[in-house]
């Protein structure tokens, strides 16, 4: 019988759990693994893993030989080493355009949050100070949005900028007049997107390509007084460079939904709005997250993978596939 594992605390309703106990045993943690060797006890002789956080490197794949696929409960891949899993023959699916909505929404929130003291207003309250004295802010309309990374979040943001009032700038891998004419707005190389944007909002996976795509002379060529907001990766930017920008008056502040666990001195900062990487959190896009990646699990087990982002797209027959009653 095909053996499938939860491997962390990755939101499956019980509906989507009964689905894949349609095709074997189940064991679900609910909890993240403690340690290398948890991971490897929870993974033992298991066929399909789905885990939301969990990171699988090349070393941890090597000593699961059981393993035939991983079905990442995100859109984001990093966590596992998929070349290591091509090697190994082990298939690894993502859940791509699933909550386009809810982090656009998200990332204009962090907007409004900065340019109208929304987050210092309301320390200032919960202080009682009802006073609106050095809370002036910036209005949207008008003002000029950059965003780098023009997919499915993004070209999202795009759309809910341009409603609003303002300008759009983009950059992206793939630009063409075409594109920009059906997403309405302006595509430019990334130093000039950088230059003009009064806010400048990231959409790009994280990969050794993008890792730090934000460094210290990306955030020298952003208008003085610009705001970052960052809804994907941490390490899409540059902690050092990003800090010394928001405590020397480069940036006016940053809205940051996901957060280098070890720098307490920038979540600290009066300038910077951060939310512990809530962006996909609604309950409409977890319930498309979730189908999908449990639809992820069943097309590999039915002999033809879908959202591959490494390992073969159609697996041989492994183990003998249960259906249950």
């Amino acid at each position: 019988m095909t053996r499938i594992v939860l491997l962390d605390d990755c939101d499956l309703s019980d509906a989507q759990i009964a689905r894949l106990r349609k095709w074997g045993e189940v064991e679900a943690h609910a909890t993240p693994p403690a340690d290398a060797e948890d991971i490897k006890r929870r993974l033992k002789s298991a066929d399909v893993a789905v885990l939301g956080w969990t990171v699988l490197d090349d070393t941890l794949l090597r000593q699961l030989p059981d393993l035939r696929m991983i079905s990442v409960w995100a859109t984001g891949y990093d966590y596992v080493d998929v070349r290591a899993a091509d090697r190994l023959g082990i298939t690894v699916t993502n859940v791509p355009a699933y909550a386009g909505s809810a982090v656009s929404e998200l990332a204009l929130g962090l907007m409004l949050a900065l340019c109208r003291n929304i987050a210092r207003g309301n320390r200032r309250v919960r202080a009682g100070t009802l006073s609106w004295q050095g809370l002036h802010g910036t209005e949207l309309s008008g003002r000029t949005l950059g965003i780098i990374g023009i997919g499915d979040i993004g070209s999202r943001l795009a759309a809910i900028g341009a409603a609003l009032g303002m300008r759009v700038l983009a950059y992206s891998r793939n630009m063409s007049a075409e594109r920009a004419k059906n997403m309405g707005v302006e595509f430019r190389p990334m130093a000039e997107v950088l230059r003009e944007g009064d806010f400048i909002s990231l959409h790009l996976p994280l990969t050794p390509d993008t890792e730090g795509i934000m460094g210290e002379k990306e955030i020298a060529l952003m208008k003085p007084g610009a705001f970052l907001v960052n809804t994907a990766r941490a390490a899409l930017v540059d902690q050092d460079a990003l800090y010394e920008a928001l405590t020397n008056g480069r940036l006016a502040g940053a809205g940051l939904d996901d957060l280098d666990p070890d720098r307490h001195d920038i979540m600290a900062l009066d300038n910077v709005v951060a939310t512990p990487h809530i962006g996909f959190c609604t309950d409409t896009a977890l319930a498309r997250k979730g189908d999908i990646c449990v639809g992820n699990v069943e097309a590999f087990l039915n002999g033809r993978a879908e959202n591959v982002v490494a390992g073969p797209r159609h697996p041989g027959p492994g183990p003998s596939v249960g259906y249950g009653d």
